[in-house]
């Protein structure tokens, strides 16, 4: 946080401080005095000089917006770090600013449906109770089979699954990251209370090499033709999936956040016995 002080420091969203946005200001008011200049002269003619000049104003234009349209997303952006209830830590702070760089990032995803009321009550209902996921697959085929045969994952569930909590910034920040998968959005959540139980069992044994998820399945990992070891979670912890470009849901018949079974229990044991 001290280095996003510092950061804020150096950065004001007052446009008139704005380094960048400065000499735009001035480039833009030199052009117009020559346009002016040019117009009262009436033995003026078009040329390309004047297209030219005509164009980089226009272009100019264009930039100052963006500069003003990126601080009003910075101005956002800390006052949601700043709340006292904010979920936002430094990694999501620089990825934000990383996310700047880019000039088509707008921090708002104005023609998905990802923020529809449905959409936001489809993935957090029982908010407080769970451990929510994302994954995005441009197969609606394969939305379909994890809904039916759960989620196959190789070694490391974080690598193609994305952890999401209730904060809308932060929503829109992850979606805009991974939306180029695909337009369907697997949604997987876990009872807090079971997965908090077994990463205390795991950091008791200290099996670092070791995820939760790796432990909640049913069962045994196997080898693919890549020589991948491959998990599968449970069908129960798929709530569903949802299309964000026109806000369809498809719900699991099926899912059960709270879903305990004893195979759980016996992986853990295993990795106890070795």
């Amino acid at each position: 946080m001290i280095q996003l002080f510092l950061y804020r420091k150096n950065l004001t969203f007052n446009s008139s401080f704005n380094p960048l946005f400065s000499i735009s200001l001035f480039i833009t008011i030199f052009i117009i005095m020559n346009i002016i200049n040019l117009i009262t002269d009436f033995s003026f003619s078009i040329s390309g000089e004047f297209i030219l000049i005509f164009i980089l104003f226009i272009y100019i234009i264009h930039i100052q917006l963006q500069l003003a349209k990126k601080n009003n997303l910075l101005k956002s952006f800390y006052d949601k770090v700043e709340r006292p209830d904010s979920k936002l830590d430094k990694k999501d702070i620089i990825r934000f600013l990383e996310n700047l760089k880019n000039p088509e990032f707008s921090g708002a995803v104005t023609k998905d449906k990802l923020l529809d009321k449905k959409i936001r009550n489809f993935l957090f209902e029982n908010d407080e109770n769970i451990k929510l996921f994302l994954h995005y697959t441009a197969s609606e085929k394969v939305a379909n089979t994890i809904l039916k045969e759960g989620f196959k994952f190789v070694n490391s569930f974080y690598k193609t699954a994305e952890y999401i909590y209730n904060d809308e910034l932060y929503l829109v920040h992850r979606h805009h990251e991974h939306k180029q998968y695909g337009h369907y959005v697997i949604a997987i959540c876990i009872s807090k209370d079971t997965y908090n139980h077994y990463s205390d069992e795991l950091s008791k044994h200290k099996a670092k090499n070791t995820a939760v998820e790796q432990i909640l399945t049913e069962t045994p990992p196997y080898t693919d033709e890549n020589g991948d070891e491959i998990y599968i979670f449970p069908k129960q912890f798929i709530k569903g999936y949802f299309d964000y470009t026109i806000g369809a849901i498809v719900e699991n018949p099926e899912f059960d956040f709270r879903y305990h079974s004893e195979v759980f229990n016996e992986n853990m044991g295993k990795l106890k016995s070795n």
